[in-house]
């Protein structure tokens, strides 16, 4: 399932206190940020919409920052979890993967990633309005910072991305279609009381709302496509490093007269994902 335990870029199979940090830090980030747009905290829009905190879940964009935060606790607990164990005892390390927390938050950990891309993408490409969408605080954080932050984790996070798991992330995108649906059958109506959540998805023309729907979770798949391809990068880099600094380690105790077997450092066995 990964290296749970720490970032992919450290050789030693102990819990780093800077890591520890990180998961700490990137938990309250997102907590802080989810607060916000929940509060409207840092938001210039003075206008007050119908109903608008209880319409807040409505939005795909907060269902990827819900999955963001929620993921981004899970990971502080369980490395924080990871500093009361040895790590040097195997066996309680296989069995750690086997905890149900760590199958979540691989669940929501790929979700959240590839969402936050998504979202990003999306807002900015097609729903961003200057005229209607003012350019505050909340709306950086809700599209912007979470793919930075995500983006950082992808590059840190020993968790793997797998192509398989891509429905995992179509699965959110087609149960998103779906209730959008029923949410405008029931009458549901956005923040500003229109009929329809994003200008796009209008269910008042429904074959279009289905086109749009089928294209948007095809769009799902070429973005977990293109994490994984960062993923397998990341594997890749990771690997040469590894390698290389192994090898110098090793010519380095051999010129001393050492033992070159135990070079200390990355070994064959410890890629991300492995």
């Amino acid at each position: 399932m990964g290296r749970m335990g720490g970032g992919i870029w450290q050789t030693s199979k102990q819990v780093k206190i800077i890591y520890l940090l990180y998961r700490w830090l990137a938990a309250i980030l997102f907590l802080a940020v989810l607060s916000c747009s929940l509060l409207d905290i840092g938001r210039s829009d003075t206008e007050h919409y119908e109903h608008h905190y209880a319409k807040w879940w409505i939005y795909l964009t907060h269902w990827a920052l819900l999955a963001c935060t929620l993921q981004a606790w899970l990971a502080a607990w369980i490395v924080t979890q990871g500093m009361m164990v040895d790590r040097d005892d195997f066996e309680i390390q296989r069995l750690a993967k086997t905890r149900i927390t760590h199958r979540m938050y691989w669940v929501l950990y790929t979700i959240a990633t590839v969402y936050s891309f998504i979202v990003t993408i999306c807002y900015w490409t097609i729903v961003h309005d200057p005229e209607i969408n003012k350019l505050d605080a909340v709306n950086l954080m809700v599209h912007v910072l979470n793919s930075v932050l995500m983006l950082i984790d992808l590059a840190i996070v020993g968790q793997p991305i797998r192509l398989s798991h891509a429905y995992w992330t179509t699965g959110i995108g087609v149960i998103y279609a779906i209730f959008t649906g029923i949410y405008f059958l029931a009458g549901g109506t956005n923040r500003r009381n229109l009929e329809s959540i994003y200008p796009l998805l209008d269910w008042r023309r429904p074959g279009k709302a289905i086109v749009i729907s089928a294209c948007g979770i095809l769009f799902v798949f070429i973005v977990h496509l293109a994490v994984f391809c960062l993923y397998r990068l990341r594997v890749c880099l990771y690997t040469k490093v590894c390698i290389w600094s192994r090898n110098r380690r090793m010519k380095k105790m051999s010129s001393l007269g050492e033992d070159p077997i135990v070079a200390g450092g990355c070994t064959k066995g410890e890629l991300p994902g492995a």
